[in-house]
């Protein structure tokens, strides 16, 4: 019988220090979608143009999620995820300043810089497990990441 619970699992050494900021991370990164469309609508009055940007940060996620899931495979993510962070923040930054091209510039970097936390806590959780003793550790360590997806 397991004795792995949630508790458990996140007074595992480190574990802490990674799931929470990434559960709560989450939560802004879900609404990055609806947000665009709140902004471009409101800049510009039209739901064309605000549906053409979101479609340029879906494509731009969609194709550079597996791009920066690649650099953070070789060189770690503890030296790839502050520049992620970082070049995210000055294009979410641009989105703000806005205008009508720059709108699609600005949604497409938003995409492109999207930091993939979900997948980055699922690999940490792989790490910190690997060996455990209890072998319904990882499966209740992925259920609870399932758990920050939804609630998110």
């Amino acid at each position: 019988m397991s004795t792995a619970n949630y508790r458990t699992l996140l007074r595992t050494p480190g574990a802490a220090a990674f799931f929470l900021p990434a559960a709560v991370g989450r939560v802004g990164l879900a609404m990055t979608g609806l947000g665009i469309v709140w902004l471009v609508h409101d800049r510009t009055g039209s739901y064309g143009a605000a549906g053409i940007a979101v479609g340029c940060f879906a494509g731009a996620d969609a194709l550079g999620g597996p791009q920066v899931a690649r650099v953070v495979d070789l060189l770690g993510q503890r030296r790839v995820l502050p520049y992620v962070l970082a070049a995210h923040a000055a294009s979410v930054g641009l989105l703000l300043v806005g205008g009508p091209v720059l709108d699609l510039v600005a949604a497409t970097l938003v995409g492109i810089t999207l930091p993939q936390l979900s997948a980055m806590s699922a690999a940490r959780w792989s790490a910190l497990l690997r060996g455990a003793r209890d072998e319904a550790a990882l499966p209740k360590a992925f259920a609870l990441e399932a758990l920050a997806n939804a609630l998110s």
